[in-house]
Order: structure tokens, then sequence, then C-alpha cells
């Protein structure tokens, strides 16, 4: 008998969890999410269908630009590219997306000292390193184009409540999109720097974040950020200035291969721990297919430790995808973890389709995140409706309009409360 998981039922429960002002609540936001804003719409005149570009491309596609433009750059460092490539194919890596070429990088400098590996300097990898790195950044350096992204559905809903305890925000992205839709909205946040101009991180100013107002959004950029930098002193900064002798402190895997990254870097990583280890917390996750195997282990070590705690892990599109074999491992092997698809959801390790007992209550759910088709069948002789729903909180899109839509009730609620 295949198991099913109620639809109208789960929503409720995700609705009402991010609707709470007591408990510790978390959103993660990952790769996946920049896809959701599009950009350069335009029409295909031979079949009328409308087209548009993500704002910022996911890993993939970010690993062929970025291959495109350092071949048409400094031969020289084009040639280490490429060479680079060539080795980690031969060596069983193949088709190695961006992420997974600079922990390779970063792996070799640590060997590399004085001499050579794999007919690199260490010099040579520094170069690649920042050039990639500095590749990069101009890539992800974009504007939400409007107030109407899901980013500033997000922003809304973490202004909104008069919480209790702050709003954390965790992202891998490098991206400044999530700091743009929190300023547009007037939204406090907290990132473990310190200052304007040039500002500095505060190791004990994170460690001590609770300390700060529940107001204060908490932001932990997880894999680094385009705006963060290692001055001449070893300091680690904020700035928006670019300078060749600042390096991007950019950290897509969790090689730690100097002190100087490791440090904010671990106490991302621990902020997100902390967290999910909080009493009753709840931490929703979208954009993410966990491919990083060190974050998959704190939250998985990290919900065993605690009952209490709860992560719905969002993903787009069907669940049985190869891409998605990671997740699928990770809900099964954890009460507490629940994966939500669009067909199917893996809810108490239990995998199943999505149902509505009473298909009326699909007007009842907001933001139109349930969608569904209807079969006529026959059923002893008698035309009988069959419907299929999907539950596509892993589109960003969707899953921000959702949040806005929260943060508008809870919004008039309190104005009610205060005539």
């Amino acid at each position: 008998m295949n198991n099913e998981h109620e639809i109208f039922r789960q929503v409720g429960y995700i609705q009402q969890t991010l609707s709470q002002d007591k408990k510790p609540i978390g959103v993660f936001i990952a790769a996946g999410c920049p896809l959701s804003v599009r950009v350069n719409e335009r029409c295909d005149c031979t079949d009328k269908k409308e087209y548009s570009d993500p704002l910022i491309p996911d890993v993939a596609g970010l690993t062929s630009l970025i291959a495109k433009q350092l071949t048409s750059a400094d031969k020289k460092k084009s040639s280490n590219y490429d060479k680079l490539i060539s080795q980690m194919d031969s060596d069983g890596l193949k088709e190695p997306n961006i992420e997974i070429i600079l922990s390779q990088i970063r792996a070799l400098k640590q060997v590399a000292g004085n001499g050579t590996v794999k007919e690199f300097t260490e010099k040579d990898l520094i170069e690649l390193d920042e050039l990639i790195c500095k590749t990069i950044s101009v890539l992800v350096d974009k504007l939400l184009p409007n107030l109407e992204t899901p980013y500033h559905g997000l922003a809304a809903w973490a202004k909104a409540l008069d919480r209790d305890k702050p709003v954390h925000i965790f992202t891998t992205n490098y991206d400044l999109l999530t700091e743009q839709a929190l300023e547009e909205e007037g939204c406090l946040y907290f990132d473990g720097f310190i200052g304007a101009r040039k500002a500095f991180f505060d190791l004990g100013a994170v460690e001590d974040e609770k300390i700060l107002h529940p107001r204060w959004a908490r932001l932990w950029k997880i894999h680094g950020s385009i705006n963060w930098r290692l001055d001449g002193n070893k300091n680690i900064i904020r700035t928006y200035e670019k300078d060749d002798k600042q390096s991007y402190l950019i950290y897509p895997s969790h090689l730690k291969y100097d002190q100087s990254r490791k440090m904010p870097y671990l106490a991302m990583l621990d902020r997100l721990k902390d967290f999910i280890m909080s009493p009753s917390s709840a931490l929703f996750i979208v954009g993410y297919s966990f491919s990083d195997d060190h974050i998959n282990d704190i939250i998985l070590q990290s919900l065993r430790s605690n009952p209490t705690a709860i992560i719905y892990a969002f993903i787009f599109g069907e669940l049985e995808q190869a891409k998605y074999e990671k997740a699928i491992r990770c809900a099964k092997s954890t009460n507490n973890l629940s994966l939500i698809a669009f067909d199917k959801a893996i809810i108490g390790r239990k995998v199943g389709n999505w149902t509505l007992k009473d298909h009326e209550k699909v007007n009842d759910i907001p933001s139109e995140i349930v969608k569904f088709k209807k079969e006529t069948v026959d059923v002893a002789g008698k035309a009988t409706d069959i419907y299929t729903y999907e539950l596509q909180l892993g589109d960003f899109k969707l899953f921000g309009n959702f949040l806005k839509e929260i943060s508008a009730t809870k919004k008039n609620e309190h104005e009610k409360g205060s005539e």
C-alpha cells in the first residue's frame, strides 16, 4: 500500500509554523533561489512563447560562463585552467562544477609549498583562484529588478512580526540579493560585520548575537560573499571597493585551507548548528539539493540530537530525480526532516503522493502553491473525477509569495488588535 500525505494538513502545519513569533524560525536559501528571478523577457515569434533568463545562473550555468570567460582571458591563466580540468578528468572527476574546481585548486595549494604539484606552482594556483573568484564576483553582482521578487517576500515576512526570537536567514549564495531586499523592505539585520566604510568581521559579536534585539534578523552567509575581502593585514572586511591587494572570501566547499578563511566559515556553520539545536526550532530550506556533505552532516547530527527541531526542505520539481538522491537519503534517515517535492514528499521517513480528501479545500490554500490536474474516469459505470495534486513550495517565487501573504495577514491581525 502506497503512503499518502494530506496536502491541506501539511500546508496548515507549515503556515502555522511560519506565523509563530515565540519560537526560533529560520530560512535557508541556496543556489536554486536566484533562478526564480527572471530578466530579459522576450517573445519567440514562431511559436508565441515568452522566454526569460535567470538573474543569476545556477552552479552549472556559472561553471559554463566561467569556462568561457577564462578561455578568452590571459593565455597563461586560461592554459592553467584547461590543464587543471584535463587533470581532474584524468583523475575521474568528470565535468566538475566551479565549486569542485575551486576545492581542487585549494587542495593542491595546500601541498605545493615552494615546489610544484601536478605541474602547478603555488603562484599558479593562487592566480587561478583569484581569477575565478573575480569572475564569480562579476557574474553574480546583480541587482533585483523590482520590489516584487521572492527575496522581498522573505524580507517582508522577516520584518512583519514582533518576535520573541529573531529570524535567522542562512545562505550558501555569494550574491547580495538578500541584503538588497532586506534593506529595501527596511528590515534590520546583522551579518557578523561591524562598521560602514570597511566593516570588520567580529567573531565575538557573532557568538554573542543573542544579545541583539529579536527585531534584528540574522543573515549568515555560509560560503562567503562577493563583498567580503581579506586585506593586506589579514583582516576580514566587508567592502564594495575593488582593490587588487585584497583577496575575495568565497569558499564554496568545506575545505578550510588557511586560518584566515577558516574562521568566518566555521563561525557561519556554528550559527547553523546552534540554530537547529535550539529548542523547538524550525528551519525552511529552499533551493538546496543537499550536495554539500559537510552541511548535510551538521543538519542531520543536529536534528538527531534535538528531536524538538524540525526542518522542511522544499525542492523544485519531482522527487525522484538523480540530483536529489542525497536529499532523499537524508530525509529517509531522519524523522524530523521533511522533504517536500512537487509530486511527493518524505515525511516521517515515509514517501507518499500528495492527496486532498476534500477537493474544495484547494481554494483555501494561499498563494497558488498547489496545482492540480483533473481526469474523468469510468468507475463502475459512473463518471468520476480523479485529481492529481502538486505542492510547489520548492519554487522560490511561490514560496516568497507565500511568506508575503503570511506577513500581510499578521500585519492585519496586529492592526485590528491595536484598534
